[in-house]
């Protein structure tokens, strides 16, 4: 029987924890890699992306679980506020490494445990569609990951025995608790009173966008990049 198991590479991210919240009765198994040293899920590895030696990390803990993903979520990322007079090489090398190298790598990593049908979904951002202020090196990162899932999809074409999809979703400003302060301020109202339905997209959002993507309706969209913004890059 095929099993159903999930890959959350950012398992602790808001986006991944949401979804885990709304969508974990319909796995068999969730594991997940991330940044913080302990995590809720039961199958749990703990891994700084900037570190040599971190993907042979993830191919190892990958190795002794010894599960087949039929679908899998790269959430991780770093968000600078950075323009092009404040940012340093570091910065830049950093955001790349964390937003788009991580993808790439941690992906290579857990390639032999792909299901024979597997579904990849990056999480991107609206700043990686339009220009925005203050995102020099992040928004340029998010660019290159809603590429790399059409690079990816390239390549993963020419496989004989996996049907591998990989696509990305661009959410626009995500409300959540944490930054519920900043979107109530003076920037919180000017930003709403740009997005043409003047909504800010909610977790639930883009959970439920998420599950489309990684369920079978979605089959057919390979390399697609799914923006969720109420309309703020259409304008």
């Amino acid at each position: 029987m095929r099993r159903n198991n999930l890959l959350l590479i950012g398992s602790e991210s808001h986006v991944c924890q949401d979804y885990v919240n709304r969508y974990k009765d319909t796995y068999d198994t969730i594991v997940g890699i991330d940044f913080p040293a302990e995590s809720g899920l039961e199958h749990y590895l703990s891994v700084d992306f900037r570190e040599d030696g971190s993907y042979e990390k993830i191919a190892h803990f990958l190795a002794d679980l010894d599960k087949q993903f039929s679908q899998i979520v790269f959430a991780v990322g770093v968000n600078p506020m950075n323009d092009v007079f404040g940012v340093t090489i570091k910065d830049w090398d950093t955001t790349f490494d964390v937003n788009v190298k991580a993808a790439l790598f941690s992906l290579k990593s857990a390639y032999d445990y792909f299901s024979p049908q597997t579904a990849i979904v990056l999480i991107a951002s609206q700043n990686g569609v339009v220009g925005h202020s203050q995102r020099i090196d992040y928004g340029t990162s998010k660019s290159a990951l809603i590429h790399l899932a059409k690079n990816l999809s390239v390549d993963y074409a020419k496989i004989n025995d996996k049907d591998i999809r990989v696509n990305a979703v661009s959410p626009s400003y995500i409300a959540t608790e944490e930054n519920k302060d900043l979107l109530d301020s003076y920037f919180g109202k000017r930003l709403l009173a740009r997005i043409p339905y003047r909504r800010f997209v909610s977790l639930e959002d883009v959970s439920h966008s998420l599950h489309f993507l990684l369920g079978e309706g979605s089959r057919s969209m390979r390399g697609q990049n799914l923006i969720l913004d109420y309309g703020y890059t259409i304008v």
